[in-house]
């Protein structure tokens, strides 16, 4: 019997340059001298243009040694999108390209254009072959429940699998769940027995494709495979074994195979699972537990396969308007026809920010910022060599049937939601000659099915996969989870009855009012370098009408509101901005440039200026208000999990500034916001 042992090496776009390091470290390094040092063992590496890019800047040796096994045809290398994206949510003609670019580097590495693709979260949608065909690609890697979905079984799951599209044929390696889950956590032995025993019920070849984090950087594998030597045993194994061999997957997948099959839009068990949320999480849980006693094992996951991946762009819409964002900047990135442009935007497209799982993904704040970055380097890029500046675009970036404004100076990126509240969520300082600085992506917390069983803390170095129980990193998250009623932005109207207070707005009571909604009327105009909004928004007996002015020269923005609400309630405008972090001490705000305080601090002041430095990042924000009033601050701060447990994350800063109504019920507040560079000093 044949064994295909293919890896799927990955970090995000903007992790950690010290995160990098310890998984090569850990990892990456051991895996390659483990692979160097056993000659009869073949192998399938996929690995992510991030990571490829960065191993080019610090370790380029390991990039000599992937060549050197590809040219002595122990090694194969296989493409994928160039960065990592989900291939299907964005423009076919974009992944086709960036596909084909991709194989061209590593053809560069190994001396042969790849045949397979490594499908990104394994996420298949049936458009795929054709796309695939377009991209030179003749094979690519599932896991087994997808074919088992369209109905393979037997011994034709240890064998490619054809499906097609529109007449246009892809193989399928559908990788084997039991040694997925068995490999490395379970001994040699009993890894060894399973395949024996796939070997005497007549299987002439079996799969395995999985996460190459597995080896080194889940949390106690590396002492399993590199100081225990599970690995080194495993290879040894298979090495001495007469009835089992490795052969390189492209060799698999030119066997004889079975189909043609249709696959479903699915993805792995897992990421079907956290595609669903709320109620329909828990009707899902309900029905999957009490199919479990009544059916046969395995058939469950097969059946129910819970949600869609692009969920998730309905479940975040911070995440959906990332991905309207790209999708907008791509013709103008294309007229350009600047190549680093190009590079910059394929970046923006790393799948990492866009959801979330066991994974940390859309709640770690670095993960949005560098894609952001990204974005905006590839707008400066394209927008520079055409002499573009200014941007103003009209485009529905959400899809909710409304037109977004994206505005893009030289000195600010704004996209502004005149049927939202007339809100602004992406906020960044545009530094001249210097790095985007995204201030107003803040992530709005959610109920996460994992928040109504919150574990305690327990360090454990045992090795396990990270769909097993997990421990929380911190003490007393349970009471630390947080749900936001409204979506954490830029400029957004807040009333709440006269009887309420900072702690009613920082767990956004029921009672609060948002005007995040569409307007009765609204209108825009440009006038010289300024653009010009305007807006009437009604809730109930509540009225507010608004204009905003945006700046095309200087990194401004200006607010007056007018509010008509009950006799002596409060009202006045959130604004939240993301530092990154809350407890770093180069990162801070003052109230009339009274005492430092850090992001993480809440409090009640009473004045007409907000200063908020960063430091790190060199900005600083300065709010002014036309009369006094009362700032309220709050950290806004999730409890989510990753591969490493339950965390408390910072999300952003909310600054609530309002006021009382007079005895009419009439309010004025005029709000101006500005951003500007920080010297050194």
């Amino acid at each position: 019997m044949k064994i295909c042992f293919c890896l799927h090496n990955h970090q995000p776009v903007g992790n950690f340059d010290h995160v990098m390091d310890s998984a090569y470290k850990d990892c990456y390094l051991p895996m390659m001298e483990t692979l160097e040092n056993h000659h009869g063992v073949s192998s399938g590496i996929h690995i992510s243009g991030t990571l490829l890019e960065w191993f080019a800047l610090n370790h380029p040796e390991y990039i000599e040694r992937t060549g050197e096994l590809c040219r002595r045809g122990r090694m194969e290398l296989l493409t994928s999108g160039r960065y990592e994206p989900i291939l299907t949510i964005f423009r076919r003609f974009d992944i086709v390209q960036q596909i084909k670019d991709y194989s061209d580097c590593l053809a560069q590495i190994s001396g042969r254009k790849p045949e397979g693709l490594w499908l990104t979260e394994r996420v298949w949608e049936p458009q795929l072959p054709s796309i695939l065909s377009e991209a030179d690609v003749s094979w690519a890697v599932v896991d087994d429940i997808h074919l088992k979905r369209a109905g393979v079984s037997g011994m034709d799951l240890f064998r490619p699998c054809i499906t097609e599209d529109s007449g246009t044929i892809l193989r399928l390696l559908g990788s084997n769940r039991e040694l997925r889950y068995r490999i490395p956590f379970s001994p040699v032995e009993s890894v060894m027995e399973k395949l024996r025993e796939m070997h005497d019920s007549g299987a002439s070849m079996v799969f395995y494709g999985d996460d190459g984090e597995k080896f080194g950087v889940w949390p106690g594998t590396r002492k399993l495979c590199y100081e225990d030597l599970w690995l080194d045993r495993f290879f040894s194994e298979v090495e001495s074994a007469d009835w089992l061999d490795f052969s390189l997957p492209s060799e698999a997948a030119r066997t004889e195979a079975a189909g043609p099959f249709y696959i479903p839009a699915s993805s792995y068990t897992e990421m079907g699972e956290w595609t669903l949320h709320g109620r329909q999480r828990d009707e899902f849980d309900e029905l999957r537990e009490q199919l479990g006693t009544q059916v046969r094992s395995g058939a469950v996951d097969v059946f129910l396969s819970g949600g869609f991946w692009r969920n998730f762009l309905s479940v975040y819409p911070e995440s959906k308007e990332l991905q309207g964002r790209i999708l907008s900047a791509e013709a103008l990135v294309r007229e350009s026809e600047n190549k680093e442009a190009l590079h910059h935007f394929w970046r923006s497209q790393c799948n990492c920010a866009f959801w979330h799982g066991v994974f940390g993904g859309i709640y770690l704040p670095h993960l949005r910022e560098a894609v952001w970055k990204e974005l905006h380097r590839a707008e400066r890029d394209a927008l520079n060599t055409i002499h573009g500046y200014p941007l103003i675009k009209t485009v529905d970036i959400n899809a909710d049937g409304y037109d977004e404004i994206v505005i893009v100076s030289e000195t600010q990126s704004l996209l502004i939601h005149p049927d939202y509240g007339l809100t602004v969520s992406e906020m960044t300082f545009l530094h001249t000659g210097g790095e985007p600085v995204p201030l107003g992506h803040v992530l709005s917390r959610q109920l996460e099915e994992y928040h109504k069983s919150l574990p305690g803390t327990g360090p454990s170095g045992e090795a396990k996969t990270i769909h097993d129980g997990m421990a929380s990193k911190q003490e007393g998250l349970a009471g630390k989870v947080s749900i936001d009623r409204w979506r954490r932005m830029c400029f957004s109207d807040i009333a709440m009855p006269s009887s309420m207070n900072l702690n009613s707005w920082k767990r956004s009571d029921r009672g609060i009012t948002h005007f995040q909604k569409p307007a009765l009327s609204s209108s825009m105009s440009i006038r010289d370098s300024t653009v010009y909004f305007s807006g009437e928004f009604v809730e109930g007996k509540l009225r507010i009408k608004k204009r905003m002015t945006a700046e095309l020269k200087m990194p401004m923005i200006k607010t007056s509101s007018e509010y008509s609400i009950d006799p002596f309630d409060r009202v006045g405008m959130e604004i939240c901005l993301n530092l990154m972090t809350g407890e770093s001490p180069d990162r801070y705000y003052m109230v009339d440039s009274g005492g430092r305080h850090l992001m993480s601090y809440a409090g009640e002041f009473h004045g007409k200026l907000i200063e908020v430095l960063d430091c790190w990042r060199k900005v600083k924000t300065v709010i002014e208000v036309n009369c006094e009033a009362d700032v309220w601050i709050t950290p806004l701060d999730s409890v989510n999990r990753s591969e490493s447990g339950y965390e408390s994350v910072h999300q952003g800063t909310a600054f609530y500034i309002s006021g009382n109504a007079d005895d009419k019920g009439f309010l004025n507040l005029e709000i101006g916001l500005r951003m500007e560079a920080l010297n050194d000093s």
